[in-house]
């Protein structure tokens, strides 16, 4: 990774919504909805008609790329350049480098700002709910929809959705009545992109029998939980809903919808 000189003219990098600080964490409304970074003037910013100069932004995670370039000429002084930082800059956690470089005869390069990326969310919805289990909390061989086709899962409208947001809902079933291990499958994720009545109402995913249920037979159980994503960036999670599953009945050798 090349050095750069300390003791550089260019000025800080400014973010918009993002502290003056170093370094920087980066507020969840700027990981979903982007921002715009301002390039102070340089001292040597052209004054004369056939002069130019190159502005480049670079981001650091951990490969330098190149997010923004554009050359400009005396005509277009101004007192600062903004540019975009998008979602999907910041989409990886940990993290970020951002500098810019400003190049007539010599780089000038600004000083490098550190941005902390995390979107680890705090469960905050409802949770998930399983309209067709009985009083006791169980899905068994008496459930209807039949437990050997397929699970339903309920989510119940939140102020936060919109439409076109995806919803990711997770799913994994154990060898416990509480959700806990031993796990029986591994952990599944089905999407779904929302549309307006859905985001307003709620809506219903289904989990097919097999091969997402079927390893659950007998005092066992799955877990749900599930995410909202906007523009790639994952903006709320809910609480996480267990439910017990009982597919033995009395006097049959055979659990409903077959052994695993």
């Amino acid at each position: 990774m090349p050095q750069f000189n300390e003791q550089t003219k260019a000025a800080p990098l400014l973010i918009d919504g993002i502290a003056n600080t170093e370094p920087a964490r980066v507020p969840r409304d700027v990981l979903f909805n982007g921002t715009t970074g301002r390039v102070p003037r340089p001292l040597g910013f052209p004054t004369q008609p056939g002069e130019d100069i190159k502005l480049t932004v670079y981001w650091e995670q951990p490969n330098k790329t190149e997010i923004f370039q554009r050359t400009y000429t005396s005509a277009d002084s101004q007192p600062e350049f903004p540019f975009p930082i998008t979602p999907q800059q910041m989409s990886v956690d940990g993290q970020a480098i951002i500098y810019y470089e400003w190049l007539a005869d010599n780089p000038d390069n600004s000083p490098r700002r550190t941005l902390i990326i995390d979107h680890t969310l705090v469960p905050t919805l409802e949770e998930p709910d399983f309209p067709d289990r009985n009083l006791y909390g169980y899905l068994n061989c008496s459930s209807s929809p039949p437990i050997w086709e397929k699970i339903r899962v309920q989510i119940g409208p939140e102020s936060v959705f919109e439409e076109l947001d995806e919803c990711v809902l997770e799913w994994q079933g154990f060898g416990t009545l509480n959700g806990a291990p031993p796990a029986l499958t591994p952990l599944y994720e089905f999407r779904k992109i929302l549309t307006r009545d859905e985001a307003l109402n709620g809506f219903i995913m289904e989990i097919p029998f097999d091969p997402y249920v079927k390893p659950m037979m007998n005092n066992d159980s799955g877990r749900a939980q599930y995410t909202i994503i906007r523009n790639n960036v994952p903006i709320a999670k809910s609480k996480a809903e267990v439910v017990k599953i009982d597919r033995i009945i009395p006097g049959q050798d055979e659990p409903c919808g077959g052994f695993a």
